[in-house]
């Protein structure tokens, strides 16, 4: 785990930032840039130890934001842009005046996005770095998230050749944890929870690898030691690939719940299972599988719920 860095940081008020700040911070000197437009997220960031500063990057002004830093992660971004020229413009022009302005720094991580990758027919193939790419061809449309991802790789890539930067690109893949809103496995423990059907697609298996909060903080600084000029791209994600259509059953019997699935060919996000050789051989194995990291986000949001045995879902495809 980081100790002792001065850090640049975007993305705090998000899932995956939120839970990196409260575990970064007690050892490390954080520098969050963020709008902090919602009510209390700039005492929320304070409370943790961050010193939180008010910028939005994608505009180029950062008047007030220091530029000597040990290190920059860059993890925000438009997850839902409303069209592709909003989301290249927030997720790649705006990673290009964000590099600009913290070129003096040691390295860079770029958080990408395994939604990258074109999409394979076969929902558990397990996606490699060397891939080929273009993003989801099945729900591009209604989601350009990907491809403007992929935009900004290529932006953090350039400013790296440029500036001579190390940067290291790693490819999220389903994070969760405690820290902001559980992501993807948070979402369906809640909708469980609270009686909602879960929206499946019916031409497909929404295949993830959940990450833990924990695993992916810990892996941060072996990421910036790896960083590269022009990039090192490597898959973030957990070692142990599931589905929705497989974690909602056992979500509901760990917590004494009925589920039910609501068939829609609107769900949108397409199976992404990852090849993580390249991440083990960098930075090790998570220590988290997803089973423990789940039951204990269940506990933490529900602790007096009596949470009972569940057996874990067969591996591989069952449709």
């Amino acid at each position: 785990m980081l100790k002792g860095k001065r850090i640049a940081m975007t993305g705090l008020t998000g899932q995956i930032g939120s839970s990196v700040a409260a575990l970064l911070a007690p050892g490390n000197e954080i520098i969050g840039l963020a709008r902090y437009t919602k009510q209390g997220s700039l005492e929320a960031a304070e409370k943790l130890g961050v010193q939180a500063v008010k910028c939005d990057y994608t505009t180029g002004d950062f008047t007030g934001v220091p530029d000597d830093v040990d290190y920059v992660l860059h993890i925000a971004a438009d997850t839902f842009p409303v069209d592709f020229d909003t989301g290249v413009h927030q997720n790649g022009v705006g990673t290009g005046l964000l590099f600009n302005h913290f070129r003096k720094a040691k390295s860079w991580i770029y958080v990408s996005t395994t939604g990258v990758y074109w999409d394979h027919p076969d929902p558990w193939h397990r996606y490699k770095e060397t891939d080929r790419l273009g993003g989801s061809t099945r729900i591009t449309s209604r989601f350009p998230y990907g491809p403007t991802k992929f935009a900004g790789e290529a932006v953090a890539r350039t400013l790296s050749e440029i500036h001579q930067v190390p940067v290291t690109i790693p490819r999220m893949n389903w994070s969760y944890g405690v820290g902001g809103n559980g992501g993807l496995p948070g979402g369906l423990i809640s909708a469980v929870y609270e009686g909602r059907p879960v929206n499946i697609n019916p031409d497909w298996e929404n295949v993830g690898s959940p990450i833990h909060e924990n695993d992916f903080t810990g892996q941060l600084e072996g990421f910036f030691d790896a960083a590269q000029i022009g990039g090192n791209i490597v898959n973030w994600a957990g070692d142990d690939p599931t589905s929705v259509e497989r974690l909602v059953p056992w979500i509901a019997q760990v917590i004494g719940k009925d589920y039910t699935f609501n068939q829609t060919r609107e769900a949108t996000s397409y199976p992404r299972a990852t090849d993580n050789a390249k991440r083990i051989a960098m930075v090790g194995r998570c220590a988290v599988p997803w089973q423990e990291g789940l039951r204990h986000l269940i506990r933490h949001r529900y602790p007096d719920l009596q949470l009972r045995d569940a057996a874990d879902p067969e591996p591989g495809p069952h449709r």
